[in-house]
């Protein structure tokens, strides 16, 4: 029995499903060309190819198939009583609502999420629109836009968020953000328009797994000192890395490690009831005893930072990394561990 108020399925079949003429398959009619039913999908890839029609020899949309031998040729040639032109700028090719093509189409949406409430795009984000605006296809940040709909952090959410001024535009501020995926490609785009500072993409990742990894840790002093270590030593260290030379894998990673390590070495200490503040040097030994070279190189970074930074008694000796043949490190690890050391 049909549930469409408007028509039995007989008369839906009728109505609106024919085989199409571009690829054979019964599907919804998109329109009626000179050779035919053409569906949705062979329309729309139809009047995306572009090239020197081989009948008038102008450079235009090629949806027309040439009676003869099948070439794509343009819609005069092929004696369309349609037209694709965008009703806005005259682009000929896929249209949308209101006969507006995909780029004036993305153009009015993103002047829409980013418009600061006065009917107006917000001054400091032209450059994110202009840049949007200019892709080479405009389809693709429709998609984007249309990404997850519905759910919660989605690219348009954000966008209309940066176009009222709730969300600073701050790399501090897209860290926080999620799901992270989203933000992270959204702070992408902001620094290659300009509107946000460039900052190492591997900086940003780092900045972006810390707020995860502190929330994962139940002890509010541990996740101080583990928040502390990070501003005042490892993102420091991986920022005059970075001006240096480009930050690699590897060195994001053994960012990430001295802060795991730090955190498991802090959680060891409570099992012996035991703070970093009031280890003493049988706490170290038997750490060190208990590890891996790896582990051990991992960690250096953390003690010598507490020891200068008088978070652990200062008279604690820190037994000093043996460098083997094979490392376990990576070459950019190694020489990492050893500036920390």
């Amino acid at each position: 029995m049909s549930r469409r108020p408007y028509a039995t399925d007989e008369q839906y079949e009728r109505w609106f499903m024919a085989e199409c003429c571009r690829c054979g398959r019964r599907r919804h009619k998109s329109g009626t060309w000179p050779d035919g039913y053409v569906c949705r999908t062979c329309s729309d890839g139809a009047v995306r190819t572009r090239g020197t029609c081989p009948g008038c020899g102008q450079d235009r949309a090629l949806p027309g198939h040439h009676p003869a031998d099948g070439s794509a040729i343009c819609t005069t040639c092929a004696g369309f009583s349609q037209t694709f032109d965008c009703s806005r700028c005259g682009f000929e090719g896929k249209l949308l609502g209101g006969r507006l093509c995909e780029r004036c189409t993305l153009t009015d949406r993103l002047t829409t999420l980013l418009d600061d409430g006065t009917g107006r795009v917000r001054q400091t984000l032209t450059p994110l629109l202009d840049m949007l605006v200019a892709m080479d296809e405009p389809r693709s940040g429709l998609a984007w836009l249309a990404m997850r709909r519905g759910h919660p952090g989605n690219a348009s959410q954000i966008l209309r968020r940066l176009g009222l001024g709730q969300l600073p535009l701050t790399h501090d501020a897209f860290h926080e953000l999620q799901p992270w995926r989203a933000a992270a490609h959204l702070e992408e785009l902001l620094m290659a328009s300009g509107v946000l500072p460039a900052v190492d993409k591997y900086i940003c990742s780092f900045q972006r797994w810390l707020p995860g990894h502190l929330a994962d840790i139940a002890d509010p002093e541990d996740v101080k000192t583990i928040k502390l270590f990070a501003t005042w030593h490892v993102l420091p260290h991986l920022r005059g890395r970075a001006d240096r030379s480009p930050i690699t894998p590897s060195i994001r990673r053994f960012a990430a490690e001295q802060i795991k390590h730090a955190t498991t070495f802090l959680q060891w200490l409570g099992t012996r009831d035991s703070t970093l503040s009031s280890c003493g040097q049988l706490d170290i030994d038997a750490w060190f005893a208990d590890n891996t070279e790896n582990s051990r190189t991992c960690l250096r970074p953390f003690l010598n930072w507490a020891r200068k930074s008088r978070r652990c008694p200062q008279a604690l000796s820190i037994p000093t990394m043996k460098i083997s043949r094979r490392p376990a490190l990576s070459e950019d690890e190694r020489l990492a561990a050893l500036g920390d050391c």
